[in-house]
């Protein structure tokens, strides 16, 4: 693009010069418009077969789970284009943010897509827009919360051939709820970013928006899959163990089955479920955790 760009520039400011090189320079007319053709086509993207982990999470998330959420609510309207700056610099230290996932539907394989710049807008949503989200979702509850939920069951990798070009793993909003309350939200597909990597991505961004130093390092290239990061024998498990996992995780499933829901009459409606333990519920449940080790299993329902 900036070699047609100048070109352009060239024809305008040196007419003759220009005409002198193209008919003494180049061989043909034909061989000049392949050259203008080559600087006109975008560089392609790097490609990365998707490992066995980000697979399973692709065939997840249209199932409906598998959606990172990153919040941040803020009594002053943020600058968008210092945060779309920050993601910008969060996507070239961190390339598998700006990448897209493409599916080919012959084989039913996915690819990490990888252009070569930042590609994320933040997409604004006035108070009137806002407003008409936050009806619909929250029937009289916290405003915060209803965007939450909206972002959450956003069907943004519902279909991965909608676009042809591959759906991208990071999208960004930012909502006006009210003259001093302001939420910003990053959504991200797991196979990307997961939710303990979101964490320090969270942390990252902040510092950015800050002014601080985050990871300056420019990185051209995906990361390999996790399975090859993991050094040789260690991935293979024994058959009984597999099996054991099998049953603990199907005896951990009685446990839930006698939890009791209050206000079950409840004209609200949501399709995420919150767990929360007082102080006596925490502390019962650590003191347990010093004696036997405890899982902690969290749930999102679509």
């Amino acid at each position: 693009m900036m070699l047609h760009f100048i070109l352009i520039i060239s024809l305008l400011i040196f007419p003759s010069l220009s005409l002198t090189l193209s008919s003494h320079s180049f061989p043909s007319n034909k061989m000049a418009q392949n050259s203008n053709t080559e600087a006109q086509s975008p560089p392609t993207p790097e490609a990365r077969p998707v490992g066995g982990t980000e697979f399973s999470w692709c065939k997840a998330v249209p199932a409906g789970t598998g959606v990172t959420v990153l919040s941040l609510l803020l009594s002053k309207p943020p600058q968008i284009a210092v945060v779309q700056n920050a993601l910008h610099k969060l996507q070239n230290s961190h390339p598998i943010l700006r990448s897209k996932i493409h599916l080919d539907p012959s084989n039913n394989t996915f690819h990490f897509l990888t252009p070569p710049t930042p590609t994320v807008q933040i997409h604004p949503f006035d108070i009137t827009s806002t407003a008409t989200i936050i009806q619909s979702q929250s029937n009289g509850h916290d405003p915060f919360h209803a965007l939450l939920e909206h972002e959450m069951n956003q069907d943004t990798w519902r279909d991965y051939t909608i676009p042809s070009a591959g759906a991208d793993v990071l999208h960004a909003a930012v909502y006006n709820i009210s003259h001093d309350r302001f939420a910003v939200f990053l959504r991200l597909h797991t196979a990307a970013c997961d939710r303990a990597a979101a964490v320090a991505l969270l942390k990252e961004l902040l510092r950015l928006v800050t002014g601080g130093a985050g990871d300056e390092a420019s990185r051209e290239k995906v990361n390999s899959p996790i399975e090859d990061m993991i050094p040789e024998g260690k991935m293979n498990k024994p058959f009984w163990a597999r099996g054991l996992d099998v049953l603990g995780y199907t005896l951990n499933a009685f446990r839930f089955s006698n939890l009791s829901f209050i206000d079950v009459g409840s004209p609200r409606s949501s399709r995420i479920i919150r767990l929360q333990l007082n102080v006596d519920e925490t502390k019962n449940l650590l003191a347990v955790s010093y004696h036997q080790p405890v899982s902690f299993l969290f749930c999102y329902l679509h």
